[in-house]
């Protein structure tokens, strides 16, 4: 697949091949790096307002990878059409999406010293969405497959059903909730995978992943029965201390800086995009077939 976007996109191999792979070789290298952040979480039963699921990400990257940001509609050859927000010129599914069966996917990057050959995420998440209407479905493939590592997967279908998949290269977990909500930041959680994870952020940053993890599950557990799409998009627009801000500004850190927001909704097929900061740009609502 890589090689066949590089021919096509006119790339020099090696370039090409570095750009879709820069996480995990930097990783692998043990290099201190920016993180790219990203805030996701999700909802179900009776923390939401009518029962139906959704599932919510702000995408933190750096400032400058905005104007190659776009939607995108697929239609595989075998498969659910899907609807993806993802970069021009890059590969399988960058960041999140959700097919006509209803099952929606987002990402998050997490510095791990456990890294090794695999599969990366974003031919992952293109995989579950050409093929799985469910997450047992999708999390029961995650569990045949070789990973890359250093990231997480969240999925929500429209069941209801929920799930965090922590993905390290030799080890991997599974987290549900009782709760009827998950959360993913930016480190791992579960037993198996938490000592993989390495603090890369700056100094005055290091921290910054699991207090925004708190300040969402704080937000849920204070919500039950009024999670919807308005009260999701004033969450994903909350600045906190700055520190803990889930919309995060250049002004705090100039390497990164919400790029969008994207609240799926399992149950329609449809997914609202906030092209820009939450906090400032008004979302738009999308459908997997226009």
């Amino acid at each position: 697949m890589l090689l066949g976007m590089a021919e096509a996109l006119d790339f020099e191999w090696e370039e090409y091949f570095s750009y879709t792979l820069a996480s995990y070789l930097t990783d692998r290298l043990q290099h201190t790096r920016q993180s790219e952040g990203c805030t996701t979480w999700a909802a179900a039963g009776d923390l939401t307002r009518d029962g139906a699921p959704l599932l919510a990400k702000n995408r933190d990257q750096r400032p400058d990878h905005q104007p190659l940001q776009c939607l995108a509609r697929i239609q595989p050859e075998h498969g659910y059409p899907y609807l993806c927000l993802t970069s021009a010129g890059s590969p399988g599914v960058f960041s999140s999406g959700i097919n006509a069966a209803g099952l929606a996917v987002v990402d998050t990057y997490v510095s791990s010293s456990d890294i090794g050959p695999g599969i990366a995420r974003y031919s992952l998440m293109m995989d579950l969405l050409e093929g799985f209407a469910s997450v047992p479905g999708a999390i029961g493939y995650l569990h045949t497959r070789p990973h890359l590592g250093d990231g997480t997967v969240s999925l929500a279908d429209a069941q209801g059903e929920l799930a965090v998949f922590e993905i390290a290269h030799s080890a991997q977990a599974v987290l549900h909730s009782d709760e009827g909500f998950i959360v993913s930041t930016n480190h791992f959680t579960a037993p198996e995978t938490r000592t993989r994870w390495v603090d890369h952020e700056p100094p005055h940053l290091q921290g910054n992943s699991l207090e925004r993890r708190r300040q969402v599950e704080k937000a849920l557990r204070s919500a039950r029965g009024q999670v919807d799409v308005p009260w999701s998009q004033n969450l994903m627009a909350q600045h906190g201390n700055g520190f803990s801000a889930i919309c995060r500004h250049p002004e705090v850190d100039p390497h990164t800086a919400t790029i969008s927001s994207v609240i799926f909704l399992p149950q329609t097929t449809g997914m609202y995009v906030a092209n820009g900061l939450p906090c400032q740009t008004p979302f738009e609502l999308f459908k997997v077939i226009d």
